[in-house]
């Protein structure tokens, strides 16, 4: 099992060829990143028709998130003084210093990160097609397995180029594909606490 912590955005091809995405791929679950009312509510809807759809939302949604919602994705320090027990998400190009610091009382995921943030224990680094070739080989073999979760940026990227950042993480590090793969998974499910599920 894969997860793909960020689904961008999803089309008729994704929402057709779902269960051929999953048998081709592995990836059984899609976190998927609605960016308005509208789009929310086909999410919501098409989460209840697939186990393995969940969301994230931005902040000013989050009064509308059911039993799928797994985060709150943020660009601001302002718009994380309004949330509380939530997993914060946030691109790494919004990150500055006055939101670095205040993400320390909180948990989550770095998107397309580029390096390791090692001051933010609680964060994990979403490794991405378009983030992956930020880090060199040596960098890559520092990396903690415990701080990587795994993101397609689909539409962007297609399901598949997870695994070329899965591939150039075995190498770097000198481990299988299959226990990166294993290791991303079981720390985003313990992130969103859905492990205990």
């Amino acid at each position: 099992m894969t997860v793909d912590v960020y689904v961008s955005d999803y089309d008729d091809t994704f929402i057709d060829d779902i269960e051929e995405i999953i048998e081709e791929t592995g990836i059984q679950m899609f976190v998927l990143h609605p960016k308005n009312s509208k789009a929310l509510e086909e999410i919501q809807k098409l989460s209840k028709e697939h186990n393995n759809i969940f969301y994230a939302l931005p902040t000013e949604l989050i009064d509308k998130a059911d039993a799928k919602c797994v985060g709150v994705k943020i660009s601001t320090v302002e718009e994380l003084e309004s949330i509380e027990d939530r997993v914060i998400m946030i691109e790494e190009s919004n990150l500055d210093k006055a939101l670095y610091k205040a993400l320390d009382k909180h948990k989550g995921i770095i998107f397309n990160a580029t390096k390791e943030h090692n001051d933010l224990e609680n964060f994990f680094l979403g490794i991405s097609p378009s983030s992956i070739d930020s880090f060199d080989k040596d960098e890559l073999n520092k990396l903690s397995m415990k701080k990587i979760v795994l993101q397609s940026n689909y539409p962007e990227h297609d399901f598949d180029e997870v695994y070329t950042c899965v591939e150039k993480i075995s190498n770097a590090m000198f481990r299988s594909e299959q226990s990166i793969t294993l290791e991303a998974t079981k720390n985003t499910l313990q992130l969103f606490s859905l492990d205990r599920v």
